[in-house]
């Protein structure tokens, strides 16, 4: 009898503890910011200023060289302006129509909203997401930069 009301109760905390974790709302991890050029880890002190905002790279030969060639780079750079919260999404960057909040998909930690499920699934299925997502045309039609209201009631929220 003892060993059925442990094994009941071990059960029950099994599943207690799943429909516990279920329970948590997805809180999309911070993506770690990459340098546009080689992927390597940033220096904040080695930037350019790109579009609104800036692009930052892990050494000044980088930089030079996105100075030099920046339309090798377009699709990464715009991907680390939204990473680092500089632009925000406003739309779906493959029709350009309004988003869903259950059509996300994580695209290297940065979760981006679409329309449809035939958006959502013609980004599942491509191989090169970023280039997709974050080209100059795709960017224009589904991402813009923060306002100073936006990005002050970030950092408050962040803090």
């Amino acid at each position: 009898m003892k060993q059925f009301l442990i094994l009941t109760l071990f059960v029950f905390g099994i599943t207690g503890a799943q429909t516990h974790e279920a329970a948590k709302p997805h809180k999309p991890s911070k993506p770690a910011v990459k340098c546009v050029v080689t992927g390597d880890p940033i220096d904040q002190e080695e930037f350019a200023a790109y579009k609104a905002g800036k692009v930052y790279f892990c050494c000044g030969g980088c930089k030079e060289e996105f100075q030099t060639s920046s339309a090798d780079f377009i699709p990464a750079a715009n991907f680390q302006l939204v990473a680092t919260g500089q632009y925000t999404q406003t739309a779906c960057p493959v029709s350009g129509r309004g988003m869903k909040d259950s059509k996300t998909y994580a695209v290297n930690g940065t979760d981006v909203k679409f329309c449809c499920n035939n958006c959502l699934n013609k980004t599942k299925k491509s191989d090169t997401k970023v280039s997709l997502l974050f080209s100059d045309g795709s960017f224009e039609k589904g991402f813009s930069v923060l306002s100073k209201k936006e990005k002050e009631t970030k950092k408050k929220s962040s803090l």
